[in-house]
């Protein structure tokens, strides 16, 4: 009987299954532990600002196709009188909202939109946001007694800003604001080389204020309207219980 235990006892003892090496636990270790940051690598780990907007999309910049990826040459700050809007299509402007007091400003400001391949017909979305801007820049214009020449001037400084802004995808807030402050310079300083005295160094003050004020702030929403965004729709594959 004894003898019989010891075989047995010998047997189940020879049935272990081998222990894993310390190779082997070095290897199961490094697929399942979670891997730490050094001291060294403070840096590396530590949160980022975020830069671009909006920062919800922010996933989205690993993207390598466009818009995503950053085109080569970025616009300057430089004069542009006359390069968009000039002063006889201002007076036209004028004169097609005395023409039909109803529709006739936004007509114009739509076609002329179109014309100068600012936006897309289908693009209604920010083409409505820029006819909406332009009114907006009209009446400020308006109310400071802006003569033709530099409203034509202040409509093409702000269509260009938002050129710009949808020239990259994820346009900071900070490079469109300096961008603005940029060309504002080059059309109140008639010294620089670059420069022509459009506005006067008051106005240029207002004026930044008016576009921090109905640009900057919305930018967020200038992105969607801009870009457009996507709605992803879930469907719950069980049925509820009762």
């Amino acid at each position: 009987m004894s003898n019989i235990c010891e075989t047995c006892l010998f047997e189940s003892k020879s049935s272990y299954i081998t222990p894993p090496s310390a190779e082997d636990l070095k290897k199961m270790k490094a697929l399942s532990a979670p891997e730490f940051p050094n001291s060294s690598d403070e840096d590396e780990a530590s949160l980022k600002p975020q830069l671009s907007a909006p920062s919800y999309l922010h996933h989205l910049r690993e993207n390598e196709s466009p818009p995503f990826l950053k085109p080569q040459t970025e616009p300057r700050p430089h004069i542009l009188v006359g390069t968009i809007m000039n002063e006889d299509e201002a007076v036209a402007m004028i004169a097609a909202a005395d023409a039909d007091k109803e529709n006739g400003l936004k007509k114009f400001i739509g076609n002329f939109l179109i014309e100068k391949n600012i936006v897309h017909n289908y693009a209604i979305g920010e083409k409505n946001f820029l006819m909406s801007l332009i009114l907006e820049v009209i009446d400020y214009s308006a109310q400071r007694d802006f003569d033709a020449f530099r409203l034509a001037a202040l409509i093409t400084i702000y269509i260009d800003t938002h050129l710009y802004f949808r020239w990259y995808y994820w346009q900071s807030p900070t490079a469109v604001w300096n961008y603005f402050k940029q060309v504002m310079i080059r059309h109140t300083i008639e010294d620089t080389p670059d420069g022509e005295e459009v506005f006067r160094p008051q106005d240029c003050y207002d004026i930044i204020t008016h576009f921090h004020s109905v640009y900057l702030a919305n930018m967020p929403l200038i992105h969607i309207i801009t870009f457009g965004t996507n709605r992803l729709k879930l469907i719950w594959p069980f049925k509820l219980g009762k």
